[in-house]
């Protein structure tokens, strides 16, 4: 894909972005976020639906929404309370372990580099960009599997996993043009390029995608 062909896309997906509904709209306002919020959320979302970690997200920072709060909940009132996000047990003993270290190490305070992000256990490269994109507002792509999957469909990379599309957009994409595209994208992967039954009719980008031309 011609990278004219590539910012065209992004441009027009920008325009159509205030019409689509998304879970994330929806659940404005369900709890306050920060970046401690955000990194939690976003650890409970692994293998799990949206519409889920949301509620779960909303239901747990009722109860704790700082590492001091959270560290005086236990495991079982922790996964009591995030079920049924997959792996909840497993993922309430990471919401602690994160918790501790952050307290432990920075103040209780969440990091704001992708190496101290990457360096606390259960923290991988996806994760930290969301968090520095989302709560910081850094100059980063978080590359998950709706980013991948549309990237890959649109022809600007041909990958086989989301990590190899990380380190292609890392030279594909400078800085300045990476910011806001991991929310735009996974909400257009939510909305109409959906993984089963897209909205191919609906797509204000059909003429680009390779699937589309067929």
């Amino acid at each position: 894909m011609k990278r004219e062909d590539l910012q065209r896309c992004f441009e027009l997906l920008r325009e159509e972005y205030p019409r689509w509904d998304v879970p994330a709209k929806r659940f404005e306002g369900a709890y306050r976020r920060t970046p401690y919020t955000i990194l939690i959320s976003t650890l409970l979302s692994f293998q799990t639906r949206d519409e889920t970690t949301l509620e779960a997200g909303k239901r747990l920072f009722v109860l704790a929404d700082t590492p001091e709060k959270m560290l005086e909940l236990s495991r079982e009132q922790i996964a009591e309370t995030i079920y049924p996000v997959g792996f909840w047990r497993r993922k309430a003993a990471s919401v602690l372990e994160v918790s501790r270290y952050l307290l432990d190490h920075h103040d209780g305070k969440v990091p704001d580099t992708l190496e101290a992000l990457t360096a606390i256990r259960g923290i991988g490269p996806k994760t930290a960009k969301i968090v520095l994109e989302h709560a910081y507002g850094q100059e980063v792509l978080a590359v998950d599997t709706h980013v991948h999957r549309i990237l890959n469909l649109l022809g600007a990379v041909n990958t086989a996993s989301p990590q190899e599309s990380d380190r292609e957009l890392e030279r594909l994409l400078p800085p300045g043009e990476r910011r806001g595209l991991n929310r735009l994208l996974v909400s257009f992967g939510q909305a109409v390029c959906r993984p089963l039954a897209p909205r191919c009719e609906e797509c204000p980008i059909v003429r680009f995608c390779l699937h589309g031309k067929k």
